[in-house]
C-alpha cells in the first residue's frame, strides 16, 4: 500500500515538472516557429506549427544586420568579463576564505554591499568617469563596469566553496613546499570547477543580454552588440517583418544555449553543492 502510494506520488511529481518543463519551453518553442515561418505568416497563424518553413531569411538576416561584427562585439565583451570576474574572484574568494588578513571580515562585507547597487543608477557615473578617461565607444567602458558589478556576487559564491574543502589539502601542500599561489592555482582551482562553471554561465548571461549599458556606452554601429544591434536595426525599418526579428532573436540565443549545454554538468554540481555547503 505504502509502495503504491509513493509510486503514485512519483508519477504525479513527474507530471507537474514535464508540465512546468513545457511551459518554460514554450517561448522558446514559439520564437523558433515564428522564425522558420514564411514572411507575413505570422500575423495570420500565431500557433506554433507553420504552414510553410522559410530558412533563408536567417541568411538574410545575417548579412544585412552585419551579424557577425555584432556577434564579435558580444563574444569579445562577454568573454574578457567572464574571464576577468572568475580570476579576481576566485582570487578573492580564495584569500577571503582562507587566509587571515587584517579587516579580512569588515573588507568582505564591504564588497557585499556591491549587490545592494543597482545597476541603473550607476549609469550616470559609469558615463562620466568613461567621458573622463577617454574610454567612450570602446569594449573597455563596457567590460569595466560588467566586472565591477559582477564581483560581488562571484566572490560571495565562490568564497562559500574554497571555505568547504578540507584544510588537509593545504596544509599537506605546505608542507611540501608548495606555495600559496600554486595552492590556490593547482589543487584548490580546480576542484571548484562547479562553482566556476556555475558563476560563469550566470556573469555571462548577464552580459550577453545586456541591453542598457551598451546603449549609453557606445556611439558608433561598429561597437554595438546584438541586444542593441537588434533594437536598433528593428527601429530602423531594415528587419520590418516580424519573421525576421525573431530569426535574429533565435541566431542571438543559440550560442548561449551551446554553452549551456556543454557546462550543464559543472553548472548542475555547482548548484547542488552550493544547496548543502555552509
Amino acid at each position: 500500500m505504502l509502495r503504491t502510494f509513493r509510486d503514485g506520488r512519483h508519477r504525479l511529481l513527474n507530471v507537474v515538472l514535464i508540465v512546468l518543463s513545457l511551459l518554460m519551453l514554450y517561448p522558446w518553442l514559439l520564437a523558433i516557429s515564428t522564425a522558420i515561418k514564411a514572411p507575413g505568416e505570422a500575423n495570420r497563424n500565431p500557433g506554433l506549427i507553420p504552414e510553410q518553413i522559410d530558412l533563408a531569411k536567417f541568411i538574410d538576416v545575417f548579412w544585412e544586420v552585419d551579424f557577425p561584427r555584432l556577434a564579435f562585439n558580444s563574444i569579445v565583451v562577454t568573454g574578457v568579463t567572464v574571464f576577468i570576474v572568475l580570476l579576481v574572484a576566485s582570487l578573492a574568494a580564495y584569500a577571503f576564505a582562507r587566509l587571515d588578513f587584517f579587516l579580512r571580515d569588515a573588507l568582505f562585507l564591504f564588497l557585499l554591499v556591491g549587490l545592494m547597487l543597482q545597476a541603473t543608477a550607476l549609469m550616470i557615473p559609469l558615463f562620466q568617469v568613461n567621458l573622463a578617461l577617454g574610454l567612450l565607444d570602446t569594449h573597455v567602458a563596457i567590460i569595466g563596469p560588467y566586472v565591477a558589478l559582477g564581483l560581488p556576487f562571484s566572490v560571495l559564491i565562490l568564497r562559500g566553496f574554497f571555505a568547504s574543502l578540507p584544510r588537509e589539502l593545504e596544509e599537506a601542500a605546505l608542507m611540501d613546499g608548495a606555495s600559496r599561489l600554486r595552492i590556490y592555482w593547482q589543487i584548490m582551482l580546480p576542484l571548484t570547477r562547479p562553482a566556476l562553471a556555475t558563476v560563469g554561465i550566470f556573469v555571462g548571461l548577464a552580459s550577453w543580454n545586456d541591453f542598457l549599458l551598451p546603449m549609453i556606452m557606445t556611439q558608433s554601429t561598429g561597437m554595438q552588440t546584438l541586444p542593441l544591434g537588434l533594437i536598433n536595426f528593428v527601429q530602423s525599418g531594415l528587419i520590418a517583418q516580424e519573421e525576421q526579428r525573431f530569426a535574429f532573436i533565435v541566431m542571438m540565443t543559440v550560442p548561449v544555449i551551446v554553452i549551456f549545454v556543454l557546462l550543464q554538468r559543472e553548472f548542475i554540481r555547482g548548484l547542488t553543492a552550493g544547496a548543502v555547503k555552509s
